[in-house]
């Protein structure tokens, strides 16, 4: 249960910081926990961050290689406190996961029933659109902070000028989101619904019924891109561990996952796009 009161990041960060101990090593931490507010927004409430936005975070530091890797680190116990104060319901710390990097001999064959494209980015309708609309609201942004730092600048004392140095902090951040979500949208390749792989594999797009071996109960996921991750809806990013146990799978398999709760084991008894 989500508690009533839900604060913004920064009065979230804060708090967080106040219940820990002190030390070189923490106030390190605390700089990447303040780099991953900004990214995300200073005001905005705790539970306004998706899934998606911190898989998108944790993707993006990964880009660094194992060094920045290291850098999610901080983020965990931060987004663990999170949850553990009652501002949002389902755990985000599950999502700092920073994706493999894989080395690829060639297109594989659309028989295989997986892309071709392993560097596109594959997305429903829906996504690509959602995707679209984030690129109008930060480009409408931009126009604001270009009139933040204009206002910050009539100010002609520069060295401890705080409004300038946030308005141009946040500028960076939404021009680097700009970046990364118009190169997403070149190389989106949006999926059709209603056509079935030849094989019947598990891929992106997929709707998969799978049976608990131990419950016998179903349940049904579409697997999707990391961007549409939604576990209320039942769609799953494929970098999940549930996910990328399925990538690949066909009817019949006896799937077992590992999760922090144990093991889960399923059959799949269905696989439609």
């Amino acid at each position: 249960m989500i508690s009533q009161s839900c604060p913004s990041l920064s009065e979230a960060l804060t708090r967080f910081i106040a219940s820990k101990k002190g030390g070189k090593k923490a106030q390190d931490g605390h700089q990447e926990l303040g780099r991953f507010v900004a990214w995300c927004g200073r005001q905005r409430n705790v539970n306004d961050v998706s899934p998606s936005e911190v898989a998108e975070y944790a993707q993006h530091i990964g880009l660094g290689g194992v060094d920045s890797a290291l850098r999610l680190n901080p983020l965990k116990p931060f987004l663990t406190y999170l949850k553990d104060e009652g501002w949002i319901v389902n755990g985000l710390a599950a999502h700092l996961r920073v994706p493999r990097t894989r080395k690829t001999t060639g297109s594989r064959s659309s028989s295989s029933g997986a892309f071709a494209d392993d560097d596109a980015t594959h997305l429903s309708q829906e996504g690509y659109d959602r995707l679209v609309s984030q690129v109008e609201v930060l480009k409408g942004e931009r126009i604001s902070i270009v009139e933040d730092i204009r206002r910050a600048m009539e100010d002609k004392d520069f060295r401890e000028n705080a409004p300038l140095e946030a308005a141009k902090e946040r500028q960076g951040i939404i021009e680097s989101k700009i970046r990364e979500l118009e190169a997403d949208l070149v190389s989106a390749v949006v999926m059709q619904t209603g056509r079935r792989t030849a094989q019947q594999k598990a891929v992106v797009g997929a709707k998969l019924t799978l049976k608990d071996m131990n419950s016998g109960k179903k349940v049904v996921y579409t697997l999707v891109d990391v961007r549409e991750a939604d576990a209320s809806s039942g769609k799953i990013s494929t970098v999940s561990p549930v996910g990328s146990a399925l990538m690949s799978r066909s009817v019949g398999e006896e799937v077992a996952i590992n999760v922090p709760k144990g093991t889960l084991n399923y059959t799949i008894e269905k696989i439609s796009t």
